[in-house]
């Protein structure tokens, strides 16, 4: 009986997957952001259009992929369960994060990486608790992950099927989140400045064509999106880039110029997204030791030089080059970016990481020839694998750690308060057009069906166009503008002057019920990032009194 060997690439997507859905099971973890995209998800699948709020065409969620599978699943269905439809998305994503990885696995063995080089590659990827946690709490990042390796393997691995594979791949990532047409612009600019000359038979001129014809199949599978939401909402831009965008200076192109010359020194020392992309989601918010932030800027700035060293491989200095221009997108144009962001750029990082590890470890027999066998020098090669060994098992034990974090933070804060909250409105509201406004839009709005007045005003028309009237020093009148049935407040949002006066909360608003989860939160022994749950412990229930000026119902 004939045998088949287990290919490797094989043994990482099964890794990946079973560690995948360990943590969902015990995390349970269902982000925010889900549940404003799943409000429009359901809406589409019971027959009310692809919109947050009936009746109002609004493009409220950022990836197309992320709202119609979910609406997909739920018609499936028979719109019975919305557990269900979250745990389907979760082996979707899962399985295109497993793919992914054995896909980068692939790609690494045909650059020909040392089989320690490869295995601490897609560890590093695997185990990072960003990438996990967004690709199994209802965010894109699986899928995303999927079609940045299948692009990159587009890249790295030529033959039959390359130019499909590079804007397969490119369009996968437009189906999964329309800002990905910068991340395909990066590759495409290092894949031009580095691969050229990598094989004899391709010139910057056949690389440029490649990447031209791979354009073009990328135009093709997305435009069908491009233009129905174009036709559907009025526009091709996600309202959510509109809002964040309102009362923001306008981008420079001389200062943008001067920004990314001037980013290698700003990334070693300033603050940017490379030291976040490497630690747990809102780590700036404390909670875990100095040293993570230390281990993280080396390892970021290692990986930041690379482009520049002549020597090494052509593949280590584009996936270099990609981990500085991503991280110059979000430090200097996104600027405001948030967790769900940095696996991609993570990513670069760590493939940059991989490859030079992989060059290293090739010049450790080499040490002889150059007269610096010596000392620890002598047994370079073990202190690489030891090293190795001992950056997986760190990166384990973090996610571990946020596993922990994320699993009190879904008992105690999601299905402790936020659910009950949107609930509780529901139950209490006058009629079902009462206005909410609130900054948490995802648990609160999709739980309460209520009409939804969020800050920044990603579901709401009429926020942005209060904040476009008022400009950036008043934003804090947008509630007596407005004048929402309810406001849901943190306690510091309701003693500062930038959400509301506290003189105008009290004279128009009624306060009626706190949500209180403080207690239990500092009852929690082992809580790695206890800071993080604190800020959305407790809730301001605020309802508005009677307007003295109005006639009674009836």
């Amino acid at each position: 009986m004939k045998t088949w060997p287990i290919r490797p690439a094989a043994i990482v997507a099964v890794v990946v997957l079973l560690v995948g859905l360990a943590f969902a099971a015990y995390t349970q973890h269902a982000w925010e952001d889900y549940w404003i995209t799943f409000r429009a998800s359901r809406n589409l699948a019971t027959g009310h259009g692809l919109v947050f709020t009936p009746g109002e065409r609004l493009h409220t969620f950022t990836s197309p992929l992320g709202v119609l599978l979910p609406a997909a699943f739920s018609w499936l269905t028979g719109n019975q369960s919305d557990n269900l439809v979250l745990w389907l998305f979760r082996v979707v994503s899962l399985g295109a994060l497993a793919a992914g990885l054995a896909l980068l696995f692939r790609a690494l063995q045909t650059l020909q990486l040392r089989r320690v080089s490869c295995w601490l590659t897609v560890a590093l990827i695997g185990l990072d608790a960003k990438t996990l946690d967004f690709s199994i709490n209802g965010m894109e990042i699986g899928l995303l992950i999927f079609f940045l390796a299948l692009a990159i393997h587009g890249l790295v691995v030529t033959g039959p099927r390359q130019l499909f594979r590079l804007g397969a791949g490119w369009a996968g990532l437009m189906w999964t989140r329309p800002d990905s047409c910068v991340y395909i612009a990066i590759l495409g600019i290092g894949a031009l400045v580095f691969l050229p000359g990598n094989e004899p038979e391709r010139t910057r001129k056949g690389w440029l064509k490649t990447l031209l014809v791979a354009g073009v199949v990328c135009a093709v599978l997305y435009l069908p999106w491009f233009l129905w939401a174009w036709w559907y909402y009025g526009s091709p831009v996600p309202y959510t880039i509109v809002a964040k965008a309102t009362n923001t200076g306008p981008l420079s192109i001389l200062d943008l110029l001067g920004d990314l010359l001037l980013f290698p020194a700003m990334l070693l020392l300033t603050r940017t997204s490379m030291i976040p992309a490497f630690l747990p989601a809102y780590a700036h918010v404390g909670g875990w030791p100095a040293c993570f932030h230390v281990f993280s800027f080396a390892l970021g700035s290692a990986a930041a030089l690379g482009w520049m060293i002549p020597r090494l491989r052509p593949h280590t200095r584009l996936f270099s080059l990609s981990w500085v221009l991503s991280n110059y997108f979000l430090t200097a144009v996104v600027k405001n970016f948030v967790p769900w962001y940095l696996p991609v750029v993570a990513l670069f990082g760590y493939l940059t990481v991989g490859l030079l590890f992989d060059q290293v470890l090739c010049l450790a027999p080499r040490l002889s020839q150059l007269g610096w066998a010596r000392g620890w020098c002598c047994h370079l090669a073990k202190v690489l694998r030891v090293s190795a060994i001992g950056l997986v098992i760190g990166q384990a034990a973090v996610t571990v750690c946020v596993a922990r974090q994320l699993q009190v933070q879904q008992e105690l804060i999601e299905s402790g308060l936020r659910r009950p909250i949107g609930l509780w409105l529901r139950a209490h509201a006058q009629t079902p057009h009462d206005t909410v406004m609130l900054e948490p839009l995802g648990y609160i709005g999709y739980y309460s069906g209520l009409k939804m007045l969020d800050r920044p005003g990603l579901a709401s028309k009429e926020v942005v166009e209060a904040r476009k009237r008022l400009g950036p020093y008043q934003e804090n009148q947008i509630a007596l503008e407005l004048k929402p049935d309810w406001l849901i407040q943190r306690p510091m949002e309701a003693q500062a002057e930038a959400f509301i006066d506290p003189e105008s909360l009290q004279k128009f608003y009624d306060l009626v019920r706190v949500f209180d989860a403080a207690d239990k939160v500092s009852a929690t022994r082992w809580l790695p990032g206890r800071p993080f749950l604190q800020y959305d412990q407790t809730f301001l229930i605020f309802h508005r009194k009677p307007d003295p000026d109005s006639k009674p119902p009836g």
